[in-house]
């Protein structure tokens, strides 16, 4: 009955977050072992039917996945218990703990939040669950690295928290919002590092963009624009409202913005044979499949006619971006290209650029999602800013 009762006081006391998030985390890892040690604070261990015991940062928590659906609990290398679920609950908001898969193995990772465990399909399925603004401390310096102004953060979480809110059903089949990867949004780990994307997320709280039509913005980004941001269609096939084309020059100085690849002509050439039919017995065409130009962006190689998309060579060559020109050097097509990314949206090294250069994250966001406007996000209405 003790356990019970603890339980239904955590549990009310979680209610009590402001908006929680389900995140999968170590989503792409197909995990069967792994542990668990408080970083900082007292964790309480559960299972399908209560409280088991406090967990504190000497002890060490092993989750094993066992037979029958069954998760085998270890702590200190002694055996507690076998369930099909295994919570871990915060006893105080700040408390984090260390995550560390043992088979197979990988690198430790550390979450603050709270923790809930399955058997999923044969591998450990980890859910943290999280307060929304602890979460955007982890993906802004997920996504953003340290070392950044507080201007650019602060773009950076709007649009992050904008994206959490737009597509937190997501993947509601699956039993969470959202998972830690780029599908969703790259979610490494707690804030290590950079105290001011604390600060960054603290000043935005609650703020969110909008569309024209009161609509959750969609925000894209990427990488680098390479000097010119790039129309949607060309990346998915589907025009989108307030993401047409334009010159960007504050990224064209970054470390990114250029690139060049190699790729032995007879690969080439077979690729484009095989996949699209090219007409290699035209001399006009023979000569333009190694000697492509674009000072702009382009939807296809060469021309529209031969029906090669820009994005399909990305894929199959496994490119930066879309944004390049080829030239034959011996027994090689040279790729020289521009930016990092599909180019859509904003550009994290150009925004990184404006922020250097004074412009505050209202103007960074405008200057890339231009039909934009924030607001005050409200569960009963928005406050227009």
């Amino acid at each position: 009955m003790r356990g019970w009762i603890v339980l239904v006081m955590i549990l009310l006391s979680f209610k009590g977050f402001s908006q929680t998030f389900r995140i999968s985390i170590f989503t792409e890892s197909n995990i069967k072992s792994m542990s668990f040690q408080p970083g900082t604070g007292t964790y309480f261990l559960m299972n399908d039917t209560g409280f088991v015991r406090k967990i504190v940062p000497t002890d060490l928590l092993t989750i094993n996945l066992g037979i029958s659906n069954k998760l085998d609990v270890k702590v200190n290398n002694t055996y507690l218990f076998s369930s099909s679920k295994v919570y871990l609950f915060h006893e105080k908001s700040g408390n984090n703990v260390k995550l560390k898969p043992i088979s197979p193995n990988s690198k430790e990772r550390s979450y603050e939040g709270d923790f809930e465990l399955t058997n999923k399909a044969g591998k450990i399925q980890i859910i943290n669950l999280i307060d929304i603004d602890q979460y955007l401390e982890g993906v802004v310096e997920s996504e953003s690295g340290s070392g950044q102004n507080l201007e650019y953060y602060k773009a950076q979480t709007i649009i992050s928290r904008t994206y959490a809110l737009r597509y937190k059903n997501k993947h509601a089949a699956d039993g969470f919002n959202l998972c830690d990867r780029v599908h969703c949004q790259a979610y490494l780990h707690r804030r290590l590092n950079a105290a001011v994307i604390d600060s960054a997320v603290r000043q935005t709280k609650n703020l969110i963009m909008l569309d024209e039509k009161d609509n959750l913005y969609a925000t894209y980004f990427h990488a680098n624009c390479g000097g010119q941001t790039c129309q949607p269609d060309y990346v998915w096939n589907e025009t989108l409202p307030g993401f047409d084309s334009f010159k960007d020059t504050f990224c064209i100085r970054t470390k990114q913005a250029n690139w060049e690849k190699k790729i032995p002509i007879n690969e080439w050439k077979a690729f484009m044979v095989n996949k699209y039919d090219f007409p290699i017995w035209d001399s006009l065409s023979n000569y333009q499949l190694y000697n492509f130009q674009q000072s702009e962006r382009h939807a296809f190689f060469i021309h529209p006619f031969y029906g090669i998309p820009l994005r399909d060579l990305r894929e199959a060559f496994q490119l930066k971006s879309t944004f390049f020109s080829c030239r034959q050097e011996g027994d090689f097509v040279v790729l020289k290209g521009r930016g990092f990314g599909h180019g859509v949206g904003l550009c994290q090294e150009g925004a990184m650029n404006m922020s250097k250069r004074g412009y505050d994250y209202q103007q960074i966001l405008l200057f890339y999602y231009p039909k934009m406007r924030l607001n005050i996000q409200s569960d009963r209405l928005n406050r227009k800013m």
